[in-house]
This record gives C-alpha cells, structure tokens and sequence, in this order.
C-alpha cells in the first residue's frame, strides 16, 4: 500500500465531502434559500446551526461510545438522527457544509480563555473556522457550549466594537499572531478565545478530541440549544427554557423523563435509552 493510498485509508474521512448539502441546509432550516457568500449568508448559515443543532455530550455520558469527527460520521448523527456534539465536532460538519456552499474556509486551534486573563494560556481545546470574505477574516463558531456563545460570525480584521446580537465584542492582536476575542458586559471585559488565525491542521484535532474525550464531558449529561427568543438546555437533571430573558426549570425526575425532553424539545431522533444517572459526582476523570 503506498503513502497516499495508507493516508486515504486512515485519514480520508476528515477531507471528505459532504454526503447530501441539501439535506444538511434543510436540517437546519435554510433549504431551499439564496444563500450568499457574504457575510450575511454566513451569518444566516451560523445562527441557523445554532438554533437547530445541539451542543450535546450524549456518546460520552450516556452511551460511553467513541467520538469520531469524520465527515460521513458526523453527518450521519447530525443529518440523519438529528443530533448535534460538542465543538470538534460541530465545527468539523459546518465546515463542510461551509464548503459545500462555496465559502473559503479552513480551521482554527482555539484556546478557550473564560475570561481568566491572558497570564495563564490554556491549552488548544477548541476549534472554530475562519472565513474569508473579500479582504476580511470572520472567526464562525456553532460548536461553544454555552448557550450564551456569539450567535453570528466576528470580524476579527475589525478592530472597533462589534454588536452581535446585542452583545459587544472586540478583537485585539496578541504576540506571536494570536488574535484575542473579548466580550464586553456591564461586569468589564472578558477575554474568550485565543487563536492563530491561520490554517490549522486538521489531523491535530485527532489527538485533542482524544483528551477531551476523558474530561469532564463525562461529569454530567449537557445538552444546549439556542433559540431566536432565548435557549433550552438540558444540565443534569434539570431542564432550562430560556424565553426573552424568562427562565424556567422543570425537574427530570427520571432517564425517560430527559429521553422525552430530548426528542420532543430538541427534536432528536434518539432509539437508546438513556442511563439513569444524569450527574457523576465527582467526575470519573
């Protein structure tokens, strides 16, 4: 077997094209749309992802399965059985769909920051896309799993303040080309995500998803997803609806109890029951 053949047979799967893009757009709502390649397309494209694709850690938590990020994988769980995964993920599967549209794409390694100051740098664990529109760079993300995460895409050749959605942000150059997102609230500044804003390789992402595989994504069942009004969440045991700033918690008193929340509220497609326990505390790992 030669080099590119062994490759192909290893690797193949995170370069593949996106089995179906219509059934994708449709997942998300946008089927049958001008989509431009602009930055408003992109933006359509991002707040559509997060408002129908969770961020979800069900293969850790409930089902103890293996996380893969490969193209046909990743569309299977997402397209076909309609659910979503965390940001290695997420991110893989947009980007394809980004690229099956005809936007120019490529990844980006991200430190998450959580507004702990720049004096400690986390590792990579994180990973976004960068889109170049024109002579502008948008750092796109569907994959942060928080339901408060920027809802469309940030210039980060823009230097001003930026309103998205309400929220303020800005983006400030680091050493060694690292760009700092910011978001600014009535507390202060807080610095979010750090990366370099070049292509970065997507067979690194293999070993990262492996070590953060054995975090605590395996605490606590989590499942988020945004709304154009709001959010609901899964967190534990409790489930949270988010409504034009109204927060309502209902109790899941039982695995049945959340399996029905998330098919029917989340609109998944799941078949397996889930496990019975909703919180692992302390953390196995």
């Amino acid at each position: 077997m030669g080099m590119s053949d062994f490759f192909q047979k290893m690797y193949g799967k995170y370069f593949a094209q996106l089995p179906d893009k219509n059934a994708y757009l449709k997942r998300i709502g946008v089927d049958g749309e001008d989509i431009p390649l602009t930055r408003v397309g992109l933006d359509r494209l991002q707040f559509a992802h997060l408002c129908s694709v969770p961020f979800e850690n069900l293969d850790l938590f409930d089902y103890d399965s293996k996380v893969d990020f490969g193209v046909e994988e990743m569309y299977d769980k997402v397209v076909v059985r309609r659910r979503g995964g965390y940001c290695f993920e997420l991110n893989s599967i947009f980007m394809s769909l980004l690229v099956a549209v005809g936007f120019d794409v490529h990844p980006a390694g991200v430190r998450i920051m959580m507004g702990g100051g720049s004096s400690f740098i986390p590792a990579i664990a994180h990973r976004a896309s960068i889109v170049t529109i024109g002579d502008k760079r948008y750092y796109s993300d569907v994959g942060f799993g928080m339901t408060n995460a920027p809802g469309i895409s940030i210039c980060i050749d823009d230097k001003s303040e930026q309103d998205i959605q309400g929220e303020i942000f800005t983006v400030e150059d680091r050493p060694y080309n690292n760009k700092m997102i910011i978001r600014h609230t009535d507390d202060g500044p807080s610095e979010l995500f750090m990366f370099v804003p070049d292509p970065f390789n997507v067979l690194d992402f293999i070993s990262y998803n492996t070590t953060i595989q054995m975090t605590g994504f395996r605490a606590k069942r989590m499942v988020n997803l945004r709304r154009p009004g709001g959010s609901i969440s899964v967190d534990g045991d409790i489930f949270r609806r988010t409504d034009k700033g109204e927060r309502t918690e209902t109790p899941l008193s039982s695995a049945e109890d959340a399996f029905n929340v998330l098919n029917g509220d989340f609109g998944m497609l799941l078949t397996e029951p889930l496990g019975d326990i909703a919180v692992k505390s302390p953390s196995p790992f």
